[in-house]
C-alpha cells in the first residue's frame, strides 16, 4: 500500500472481542495483524454487507463461523482510516452491521446504532404475547432482551436479570453471572463503555489522539497497533472498569472508603476520583491527593497530567503530596525552623532511657531493644496525638503486641519526656513532629484550611494523628473525603478505627474483589502465602484474608531459586534478565529487583556493568524510565512492574529474627513481615522470581503448595 492506513477501534469491538472464546480471540488477532499490512487482501475475504445502512461498512472472515465488522473511511489528502466495529458469529455480526451508521464532522468520527424494529403482534396473538411476558423490574426496563444477551447474560438467567429493581440486587446476583457479565451490565446502566484511560510512558502519545470522544480511539500508526496486538494492551493503558467508574463519579453524602484486594485498581480509582473532584468542586477549594510514601506522589502527578493533559486548568486545583512533604511546606511557610538529625534521634532515645531507668531501675522492659521505645513513641504516643500520661495510661495499645503494666507505662512516659526534652534543647524535630505541629497550627488558625476535598491513598499506613490532620484540613461536607487502602498491606505497627475518629462511612464503603494486575499464577501463590492471616482493616473487628476473584490473565509459574552467596544470586538475576530480553522481547525498563534490606543487594546491583540500573526515587522518571528498577519492598508499594525479582528472601532475613519478641508481639511482627512479602510479590504483573542465598527459603513460603512454583 502506498499510504499507511490508520487503524482505530470502537468500544463495541473491544467488548465483543472479550466475550469470544480464547481460541477465537487468537484468530481475530491473526486477522488484525494481516489487515494492518493490507486490509484489502483477498485472503481476509473483505466484502460489503447486504442491506447495510452505510456502504462503508464491510466484513472480514475470522473463520468459518465468525466475522469481523469493520469500516473504511477515506479522508481527502490523508491516509485512509480503518475502524474495527464488532466481532461475533456470522448472523449476529451481520445484524449488528445493518444497524450501524457513521457520521463524520470536523474530522470527528462517531458511530450510532439504530434500534431493531420489533415485529408487530397481530391482534389475535397480542393477548398471548402479553400473558407470556416475564415480570419486568425497574432496573433494566429501558433495555431490550437482545441488549442484555449481548452483555453475556445466559438465556436461563435472563428472566432473573429482568426482575431486578436496584443496583444492590444486581450486586447480589454478580457471583452467579459469568466472568465479565456484571461489568457489562453495569456499563450498560451507566451508559459508559469500559474505558481506556491512563497510558504509561512508552505509548502515551497514542492516547493523545482521540476521535469522537471516549467511544473511539485511533492509533497514531500501525506500529503502535502492532504493539497492542502483541500483548502490550494492558501494559500501556490502565482500564477503568464500570464498577470502578461508578465509584469515581458517585455522589457521596460524606466520607467514602474503597478497600480491596491487591491489584484491584484502588489507586487508579483514586486518581480518577481526584481529577473528577477537581473538575466538579475545584471552584470551591483545592483538592488534595495525599499518600504516605514519598515515591508515589510523583507517579500519581505524572499520571494525572497524562490523563487530563499537561496544561489542563483543573490541575491547578489539585495538590498531590506526601503527608510529610505537605507538612514541611506549610510549617516553613508559617515560620517554623525544621531540622531533623537521625543520629541525634538515637542520642535522644538513649537520653530518655537513662532518665527513666534512674527512676525505675528494675523493670523487665529495659531488656528491650531501643527500637521498641522509638516505636512506642512513634506509634502509640505521637501517632495517637496523646497529650498527657493519663491518656497514655488509658490507651488501648492494640497493634503494639507487648502488654505494659501501669508502672511500665509510667516508665515509658518518662522515656518519652526525656526524649522530647533532648530534642527541644537542641531545636531538633522528628518526623512525627511534622504532623503534630501542623495539626496544632491548624487548630490555632495559623494554617488555613483551603481544601474542599481530599483523596487519601494507602490509609492503612496512616495513624490517628495524621487522620486527625486530614479531617481538620477538609471541613465536613458531601464528597469531602475519599479514603483508599487495604489493611492486608499494612506495614507498620498501630492502627485505628475510622468511626472512632468521627469519620462515618456507613453505607459509603466499597470492596473491590477483582484483581487486574497479576496473572492467576502470581495471585494464587501470593494469597496462599497469607491464607487465613488476621489483620486490622480499620473496622471494629479483625478481618481475615479472603481469596480474591480470579485474575483473567494467565502466565508462567513464579520461579524460586537458591544460591550459595548473594554474589551468585545477583549474577543469576542479571543473566535471567539478559535471557528474557533476548528470548522474550522484554526491555530493561520492564524489570524491577526488590529487596527487604539494602545491604548487600543495592551495591551488588549497582555494580553490574552490562545493565543500566536506576534506584527508585521521588522523581517519576526513575519509575517510567528505561532502566532496571531497584528498591526496597516498602518503597515499591503502590507500584507495579512487568517482571519482578525478589532477592534475599532467606529465612532469618525475611523475616529478620528478633529474639527480644515473644507472644503477641512476635505474632504481630511476623504478620507485618508476611504482609511486606505479600506486597512485594503482588508488584509483579507478568513474571515473578524469588531468590535466596546462604540459608533456607523464607518460612513464609514453606506452607505454599510446591505446585504453585517452579523450583529451579
Amino acid at each position: 500500500m502506498e499510504k499507511e492506513v490508520q487503524i482505530g477501534f470502537s468500544e463495541s469491538f473491544w467488548k465483543s472481542m472479550k466475550k469470544l472464546p480464547f481460541p477465537i480471540q487468537g484468530k481475530v488477532m491473526d486477522l488484525l495483524a494481516r489487515m494492518r499490512l493490507d486490509p484489502w487482501d483477498k485472503n481476509n475475504n473483505p466484502e460489503k454487507v447486504d442491506a447495510v445502512r452505510d456502504d462503508r461498512i464491510r466484513s472480514a472472515r475470522v473463520d468459518d463461523n465468525y466475522r469481523l465488522i469493520w469500516a473504511y473511511i477515506s479522508v481527502r489528502g490523508k491516509p485512509g482510516q480503518i475502524w474495527l466495529l464488532y466481532v461475533d458469529k456470522h448472523d449476529p455480526a451481520y445484524r449488528k452491521a445493518r444497524r450501524l451508521k457513521f457520521q463524520m464532522k470536523d474530522g470527528m468520527v462517531t458511530i450510532t446504532e439504530a434500534a431493531e424494529i420489533a415485529e408487530a403482534a397481530t391482534p389475535e396473538h397480542s393477548w398471548q404475547a402479553a400473558s407470556q411476558q416475564p415480570e419486568i423490574g425497574k432496573l433494566f426496563m429501558p433495555y431490550r432482551d437482545q441488549e442484555l444477551l449481548d452483555c453475556g447474560v445466559p438465556e436461563d438467567l435472563l428472566p432473573v436479570v429482568r426482575r431486578l429493581d436496584t443496583e444492590n440486587e444486581l450486586d447480589q446476583l454478580a457471583r452467579r453471572l459469568p466472568e465479565g457479565v456484571y461489568d457489562n451490565l453495569l456499563a450498560l446502566l451507566l451508559g459508559e463503555p469500559e474505558l481506556v484511560q491512563v497510558p504509561n510512558a512508552q505509548l502515551h502519545r497514542s492516547l493523545e489522539r482521540y476521535h469522537g470522544g471516549d467511544k473511539l480511539h485511533l492509533f497514531v500508526n500501525s506500529e503502535e497497533f502492532k504493539r497492542a496486538l502483541e500483548g502490550e494492551w494492558e501494559d500501556w493503558m490502565l482500564f477503568l472498569a464500570p464498577h470502578q467508574r461508578r465509584l469515581v463519579y458517585a455522589d457521596y453524602a460524606g466520607p467514602a472508603r474503597v478497600k480491596g484486594v491487591a491489584g484491584s485498581g484502588k489507586t487508579v480509582v483514586a486518581i480518577h476520583r481526584a481529577l473528577h473532584l477537581a473538575r466538579t468542586l475545584g471552584q470551591e477549594g483545592n483538592i488534595l491527593f495525599f499518600t504516605y510514601g514519598n515515591r508515589l506522589p510523583g507517579v500519581v502527578d505524572y499520571l494525572l497530567k497524562r490523563l487530563a493533559g499537561a496544561n489542563a486548568p483543573e490541575l491547578d486545583a489539585l495538590e498531590c503530596q506526601s503527608i510529610h512533604k505537605w507538612c514541611y511546606r506549610e510549617l516553613t511557610a508559617a515560620g517554623e525552623r525544621i531540622r531533623v538529625d537521625d543520629e541525634e534521634i538515637v542520642s535522644a532515645i538513649q537520653a530518655g532511657l537513662r532518665r527513666a531507668q534512674a527512676q525505675y531501675p528494675s523493670l523487665k522492659i529495659w531488656g528491650r531493644d531501643k527500637n521498641f521505645f522509638l516505636d512506642e513513641i512513634r506509634y502509640a504516643i505521637k501517632g495517637r496525638a496523646l497529650q498527657s500520661f493519663e491518656e497514655y495510661a488509658a490507651l488501648d495499645r492494640s497493634g503494639r503486641g507487648t502488654a505494659l503494666s501501669p508502672t511500665e507505662r509510667r516508665a515509658m512516659w518518662e522515656v518519652y519526656l526525656g526524649y522530647q526534652d533532648y530534642l527541644h534543647s537542641r531545636n531538633l524535630w522528628d518526623y512525627d513532629d511534622y504532623i503534630l505541629r501542623a495539626l496544632q497550627l491548624i487548630e490555632e488558625g495559623k494554617i488555613t484550611t483551603r481544601y474542599r476535598a481530599a483523596v487519601v491513598d494507602e490509609i492503612q499506613d496512616l495513624n490517628v494523628a495524621t487522620m486527625k490532620l486530614i479531617r481538620a484540613l477538609v471541613p465536613p461536607a458531601p464528597n469531602d473525603l475519599f479514603l483508599v487502602g487495604d489493611g492486608l498491606q499494612k506495614l507498620f505497627p498501630g492502627g485505628y478505627v475510622l468511626s472512632q475518629l468521627g469519620i462515618d462511612i456507613v453505607g459509603r464503603g466499597t470492596v473491590l474483589r477483582r484483581n487486574y494486575r497479576n496473572t492467576q499464577q502470581i495471585l494464587r501463590a501470593a494469597y496462599a502465602m497469607v491464607q487465613n492471616l488476621r489483620y486490622n482493616d480499620l473496622d471494629e473487628q479483625e478481618a481475615v484474608v479472603q481469596e480474591p476473584e480470579y485474575s483473567p490473565r494467565e502466565g508462567p509459574l513464579p520461579v524460586i531459586q537458591g544460591f550459595d552467596s548473594p554474589d551468585m544470586e545477583i549474577a543469576w538475576v542479571a543473566a535471567e534478565i539478559d535471557r528474557l530480553m533476548r528470548k522474550e522481547g522484554y526491555q530493561q525498563g520492564d524489570f524491577a529487583v526488590l529487596y527487604r534490606y539494602k545491604h548487600p543487594y543495592k551495591d551488588l546491583l549497582q555494580s553490574l556493568r552490562h545493565l543500566q540500573v536506576s534506584v527508585l526515587t521521588k522523581d517519576p522518571t526513575t519509575y517510567f524510565g528505561p532502566h532496571v528498577k531497584i528498591t526496597t519492598f516498602d518503597s515499591a508499594k503502590g507500584l507495579e512492574f512487568k517482571v519482578v525479582f525478589l532477592v534475599g528472601v532467606t529465612d532469618g532475613r525475611v523475616p529478620r529474627d528478633d529474639w527480644t519478641l515473644e507472644g503477641t508481639a512476635l505474632e504481630e511482627h511476623l504478620a507485618r513481615e508476611r504482609s511486606r512479602l505479600f506486597v512485594a510479590m503482588t508488584r509483579a504483573r507478568d513474571r515473578l522470581y524469588i531468590t535466596y542465598a546462604r540459608g533456607q527459603l523464607s518460612r513464609f513460603l514453606a506452607h505454599v503448595p510446591k505446585a504453585y512454583f517452579k523450583m529451579e
